[in-house]
């Protein structure tokens, strides 16, 4: 979770986080289920409750480090609470490099994504090994929610492609996620009008007029089945990236590896 989002210790997990979870558990299980332990990097960490419950599906003796340059010295103590063995949050940079590197929900904050993602895969990603990247799709549906997220941007598929290409990452999957999201923001972005980008997101001062994801308190029952729609998609996500179809949705991820 975006810590822009989080309010406080989190008690009740969004539809959407619990979807995303389930989605990039999947896909990334393709990818280490075989073979020993590994290093995983979760850049943009937030909270870290991803980074929970990937390592929980990771090799036995793995190691997952949480790196989010956003935490502070109080959060880091309220979020390290009870970690898990292999896990640990940090604000200060990692050493070594690593297996697997997430990037999710990451590149649209900083003002060159280019820079910054060629950076973590020479600096942090071993040869060989694997990068999960997502990012928020299309520009059309950009608005007063990317504004309070701080976004400089979204991404078209072909962008996103070429942008992982420009980083020196081979694109081994690729695709859309959350599909109908996609046409409920399109209805809200065409009813409140579409924000232009600003060249310093950071001054944007209307934060409260988005609702983060920290403040969903809907009853377990809506959850459960808004996450199970969610997560149907996610499946659908995958077929259809298995056979190179590309069907548009709110977000758009990449796995990559580098050569």
């Amino acid at each position: 979770m975006d810590l822009i989002e989080a309010k406080g210790l989190i008690q009740s997990r969004h539809p959407w986080e619990l979807a995303r979870a389930a989605f990039f558990n999947r896909l990334i299980r393709g990818v280490v289920r075989r073979g020993g332990p590994v290093r995983v990097l979760d850049i943009g960490c937030g909270d870290g409750w991803f980074s929970r419950q990937l390592l929980r599906r990771l090799p036995e003796s793995s190691e997952l480090v949480g790196w989010d340059l956003a935490l502070t010295d109080d959060l880091l103590e309220a979020f390290s609470a009870d970690l898990p063995e292999g896990m640990t949050l940090t604000h200060a940079e990692p050493g070594g490099t690593f297996d697997l590197i997430l990037c999710m929900d990451v590149l649209e904050h900083v003002p060159d994504d280019l820079a910054l993602l060629t950076d973590l895969k020479e600096r942090f990603l071993r040869p060989g090994g694997h990068l999960v990247a997502s990012v928020p799709a299309w520009m059309t549906l950009f608005g007063a929610h990317d504004l309070a997220l701080r976004h400089y941007r979204r991404y078209t598929p072909r962008r996103g492609h070429q942008f992982m290409r420009a980083a020196g990452l081979e694109v081994l999957s690729k695709g859309g996620l959350f599909h109908g999201l996609a046409a409920v923001r399109g209805l809200q972005v065409a009813r409140s009008g579409r924000a232009e980008p600003l060249e310093d997101p950071g001054t944007y001062t209307a934060a409260d007029e988005a609702v983060g994801l920290g403040a969903w308190d809907a009853p377990a029952p809506i959850t459960g089945l808004i996450s199970a729609i969610l997560r149907a998609e996610g499946l659908l996500s995958l077929a259809a990236s298995a056979a190179r179809v590309q069907i548009p949705g709110l977000s758009w991820w990449a796995l990559c590896r580098k050569p």
